[in-house]
């Protein structure tokens, strides 16, 4: 099926930029998604934005040790099981039992070899059909909406235009509406969570969101997860999300700790530790104003706090396509039509775009002397979507900074990034504690006297593929 899937480690950026007249590999195809219908919780899902769980480790619950090492190893034995998280045979299979029952994991007697001598070993996998998640990911020009399974795997997702209302609440409404609508078409599986993934600004105690550019004043989260009235909502910033995919979805644990850069419109980074996203009391940080400078038209470019040479304002998608634009290069400040001038062969568009990934890497460099991190991730579509732009990120970085040469690694997600994201926002309180989460769901549906949400699961690769 379609849509990203268990993904494999992030691949180490080029050292030298790369030829820009020769034709790139196709970029990957956005996924695209449908969207679904269902009652309105009678009570507040949510009050303050999630401070992402710990899926592995010490301290987390043996079913979520299980289920994590399931999904990390695709199909796999109970004994297996037990070598992966070092739990005992009897407690495995105490969980299995368990996991089984609830509908996250399923057993599968069809893959036992013909033949086989005593008693059988059958093997588990995450059960992709009975259960799901929503994700709703809010950029400032485009939100995304998408739908996921148990597995981490994007089954559908469409981008829609973020709309600029005078409070987030009627805005976000609206945008829940339409993904019920997108995901209403068909029956299918289970909702278990819906994440909603945020840029902007949430507050401190994690309770109050807005978005300055959007035009959104800060207000009450409980308020505005109760107008967006879908069940079991998890409010995850957006840079926290962007880590949290990553490192839930990667088929290894990295140990020690890795710098996560996001940019697209906006620029964030996290820490993660041992696999585990380090979230701020006060919420994540910003770099947005890191002075990366440069002599180019983008070192040039006014931020809104009244400087020029800050990070976001200069390397942000915006800056780009008006500078494009400005120059002639394009005939719409649209980001797209410039990386398609670059990719196409044009030296001015290529320039810029080379230009924007030399400030970036100014400014992943500045971040990564501060930290010291074990390795640096970038994701994003600032970094992804012109992939000979990388080189030169890697060079500014090699340039800039003053600690011992490390390599710089390509997200997983490239383009998906947002709809993966967005679901891997629901997924992890799944995986922090799935027995207490199916426990939960069924409650709530017990209590609407309402039937399961469902959404769609594809049964044709055109309906697969959805645009």
């Amino acid at each position: 099926m379609p849509g990203p899937t268990t993904p494999g480690p992030p691949a180490d950026l080029p050292s030298a930029p790369a030829d820009p007249t020769a034709r790139p590999s196709a970029r990957p195809r956005p996924h695209h998604v449908r969207h679904v219908g269902g009652h309105r919780p009678a009570h507040r899902a949510v009050v303050r934005a999630a401070a992402p769980e710990p899926v592995t480790g010490a301290g987390v619950p043996a079913a979520a040790a299980v289920l994590g090492a399931v999904r990390r190893a695709g199909v796999v034995f109970r004994d297996e099981l037990v070598t992966a998280t070092g739990l005992s045979h009897a407690t495995v299979n105490r969980q299995v039992v368990a996991l089984v029952a609830a509908g996250v994991v399923r057993e599968r007697p069809d893959l036992v070899p013909t033949g086989t001598v005593g008693r059988p070993r059958i093997p588990l996998e995450i059960d992709t059909d009975r259960f799901g998640v929503l994700g709703l990911h809010v950029g400032l020009h485009r939100t995304t909406l998408a739908v996921g399974d148990l597995r981490g795997t994007v089954v559908s997702a469409t981008d829609v235009p973020t709309p600029r209302d005078a409070e987030p609440g009627t805005a976000l409404a609206g945008l829940a509406a339409r993904l019920r609508r997108f995901a209403s078409r068909g029956p299918g599986r289970t909702v278990l969570q819906v994440g909603l993934v945020v840029g902007g600004q949430v507050s401190g105690e994690r309770d109050r969101f807005g978005h300055p550019r959007l035009g959104w004043d800060p207000a009450p989260l409980a308020d505005i997860v109760d107008r967006v009235g879908l069940p079991g909502v998890v409010v995850v910033p957006q840079i926290e999300a962007m880590a949290g995919a990553e490192s839930l979805l990667s088929p290894h644990v990295d140990e020690g700790t890795t710098l996560h850069v996001y940019a697209r419109e906006a620029v964030g980074a996290v820490l993660t530790v041992d696999g585990r996203v380090h979230a701020p009391a006060g919420g994540p940080g910003t770099v947005s104003h890191l002075p990366v400078g440069g002599d180019g038209v983008l070192g040039r470019e006014r931020c809104h706090c009244g400087r020029t040479g800050c990070l976001a304002a200069a390397a942000g998608d915006s800056a780009v396509a008006r500078a494009a634009h400005a120059a002639g290069i394009v005939d719409a400040p649209v980001i797209e039509k410039v990386v398609g001038a670059a990719e196409g062969g044009d030296r001015r568009a290529h320039d810029l775009l080379a230009e924007r990934a030399a400030l970036l890497g100014r400014g992943v460099a500045l971040v990564r002397d501060v930290l010291n991190p074990d390795r640096v991730v970038l994701a994003g579509q600032a970094f992804t979507a012109y992939r000979a732009g990388l080189a030169h990120v890697s060079r500014s970085f090699a340039e800039a900074s003053a600690l011992p040469p490390i390599s710089l690694q390509a997200g997983t997600f490239g383009s998906a990034l947002q709809a993966v994201a967005a679901c891997t926002a629901g997924l992890r309180p799944i995986y922090a504690d799935p027995l207490g989460t199916t426990r939960r769901a069924a409650a709530v549906a017990a209590d609407a006297r309402a039937a399961p949400r469902p959404f769609p699961t594809p049964t044709t690769p055109r309906e697969a593929n959805h645009r």
